[in-house]
């Protein structure tokens, strides 16, 4: 249940870390420190050490393997790559000083600071209740993919693509001498490079796979009624007249159920967090009466 206060511990020891580097030490932060005063032990731990091993005393103070090893397992895997272990212990150590410190000077009494931890303490509840009647009791059940995937069995279509090549150019005349020579045998790619006005020319006219819809309608319709290796007639359109030939052609396909299962988890899901976040907060509003000054309010 503490398990996010703890990350945000483990986060905020980061940032700090790296603060006091970039201020103290900016040239390198990963520079070799000199020896403290402090004992630490952070040289090559074995495994096998049992967790109440103490990596560092000081002052009366100390830190064990254990505190250390739950801290660094909680932090994010990309953090690791700039804070190292020394690093984090140093941090750890001095945090606890810190602490000291302010207790001595008597912060821990002071309005302010009691007010703020009031407010965190009354935060950290509201996500452990949430954790605890929303997070942890709210999944998604197999029944309820199968009827997201059955009522949007679109979404997880992928229509049918065409490999397209094209040869575009100003003139009808010149298309039809050029669809004649490519019927007698010559070759596309060569003839789309040499005399193609289209954006596609350099690479043989080759325009890749296109799907329904992502193709200007003139074309689209005359293409998906071609077979692979057929050649087009003449198609006008805006830009000109081309000659079309289909090199392959991938049919529709519906992506499986297991393949969609946990993309459909992840959309369902914050859907029934949110039912139930609603229906437990009005829940707690409908045992209590509530008043509001609207006078007041404005």
């Amino acid at each position: 249940m503490n398990k996010p206060v703890n990350i945000f511990r483990a986060v905020t020891i980061l940032t700090f870390c790296l603060l006091v580097f970039l201020i103290f030490n900016p040239f390198s932060i990963f520079a070799d420190e000199g020896t403290s005063a402090t004992e630490v032990i952070t040289e090559d731990i074995e495994a096998t050490l049992p967790p109440e091993t103490i990596l560092a005393s000081f002052d009366g103070q100390t830190i064990t393997l254990g505190e250390f090893n739950q801290l660094w397992e909680q932090l994010p895997e990309e953090y690791k790559f700039q804070l190292d272990k020394n690093m984090l212990l140093d941090q750890m150590i001095s945090e606890k000083l810190l602490i000291q410190e302010a207790i001595i000077l008597g912060l821990e009494e002071d309005n302010n600071v009691l007010e703020q931890i009031k407010k965190m303490t009354e935060q950290i509840l509201v996500q452990a209740l949430i954790e605890k009647e929303i997070l942890d009791k709210v999944d998604v059940t197999d029944e309820e993919v199968l009827e997201y995937y059955e009522q949007n069995k679109l979404n997880f279509t992928e229509k049918e693509q065409i490999h397209l090549l094209n040869i575009l150019v100003e003139s009808e005349e010149e298309a039809q001498d050029i669809l004649e020579q490519l019927k007698a045998g010559e070759d596309f790619s060569g003839i789309a490079i040499e005399k193609s006005t289209g954006p596609s020319a350099a690479q043989g006219g080759d325009l890749g796979y296109v799907a329904k819809g992502t193709i200007i309608p003139e074309i689209e319709e005359v293409i998906f009624a071609l077979e692979v290796e057929e050649l087009s007639g003449v198609v006008k359109t805006d830009f000109g007249f081309h000659i079309l030939k289909i090199a392959d052609k991938k049919p529709e396909i519906v992506k499986t159920l297991e393949e969609v299962k946990e993309e459909i988890i992840q959309t369902v899901l914050p859907t029934k967090q949110k039912e139930a976040f609603d229906d437990l907060l009005k829940g707690l509003k409908d045992k209590v009466e509530i008043e509001i000054n609207e006078e007041a309010l404005q």
